[in-house]
């Protein structure tokens, strides 16, 4: 069995777009992990633009995006148009058959989805069961694999999508505040005991939809600080980390619907070539890299 351990981080909504800081908050990059004109980023890291169109018209979704990118299978023209939101029941048929959770369980490897759930999500099994979910919460489902809990979160052994938890100390919850560096060793050890470990972001997406700059430079500084952290303190002998989004959204605030960008890709850790050319590479590339076998998607 293959030792590498693969750490993936999406981020809803962020593409690569053009270098105007009129509407692009990536332009106010820090560390320049999402600036607009790196390609070479700290760390050694690589930046790649991926097509999220798929050859089907229309905006990328997030439903069809998400799917292909954790199945391989081109999700958008299996229904003949790009679905927003939550995956519908043939998505979630293709989600259940061959994501990549479903696929690695079944050959043995430890995979972890790191995002804490709040307890309304685990009130009932009847609820549990036909509650409508995203494609990522639908993969860990389909592969019987257990949700994190507040619990988790307190006990650190999860992370919120919003990693610090302000969201939820604003809401009451009792719940730490969590800096981006303590967030990111959580993730770091987390890692360690699974072969791949997911993390999702997706406030991005929220704040492109806003069309609110200051809101939106707000969460490209804040995700950076966290992947900043991240990857100065791994050793990347046998880890890598693997940014990914699924459609453009917040690099163009002068719409607040989708775009038509490359979706954001970044990797770290890698040493082979491989090529990036759509948001389909990332599967059959994830599971040459854990496994250490191309296999059929």
């Amino acid at each position: 069995m293959n030792d590498a351990h693969v750490i993936i981080i999406f981020v809803d909504g962020i593409g690569i777009g053009v270098d105007n800081p009129d509407f692009n908050p990536c332009c106010y990059s820090e560390t320049g992990i999402f600036k607009p004109d790196k390609w070479i980023l700290p760390y050694r890291g690589t930046r790649y633009a991926l097509n999220a169109c798929l050859n089907v018209s229309g905006l990328p979704q997030s439903a069809t995006g998400q799917t292909s990118i954790y199945t391989g299978k081109n999700a958008a023209m299996l229904i003949g148009k790009h679905l927003f939101g939550f995956p519908n029941q043939p998505l979630r048929e293709l989600i259940q058959k061959h994501s990549l959770f479903v696929k690695l369980t079944q050959l043995g490897y430890r995979c972890k989805f790191l995002n804490a759930f709040r307890p309304i999500f685990f009130t009932t099994s009847e609820l549990f069961k036909n509650m409508r979910m995203s494609a990522t919460t639908e993969m860990n489902r389909a592969a019987h694999l257990p949700f994190a809990s507040f619990r988790d979160l307190r006990n650190e052994h999860a992370l919120y999508h919003d990693y610090s938890n302000q969201i939820l100390i604003d809401k009451g919850f009792d719940v730490p505040q969590r800096s981006a560096g303590q967030a990111a060793e959580i993730l770091a050890r987390m890692s360690e005991a699974y072969h791949v470990i997911l993390y999702e972001y997706f406030l991005t997406d929220y704040a492109g939809h806003a069309q609110d700059m200051e809101f939106a430079v707000q969460e490209i500084k804040k995700l950076e600080r966290f992947l900043y952290e991240l990857i100065k303190m791994l050793n990347f002998d046998k880890k890598i980390v693997l940014v990914i989004s699924d459609h453009g959204n917040i690099e163009d605030l002068r719409t607040k619907s989708h775009t038509l960008n490359p979706a954001y890709m970044a990797l770290w850790g890698e040493k082979d070539t491989f090529k990036f050319d759509s948001i389909l590479a990332v599967y059959p590339y994830l599971i040459e890299r854990i496994t250490g076998n191309t296999l059929s998607v």
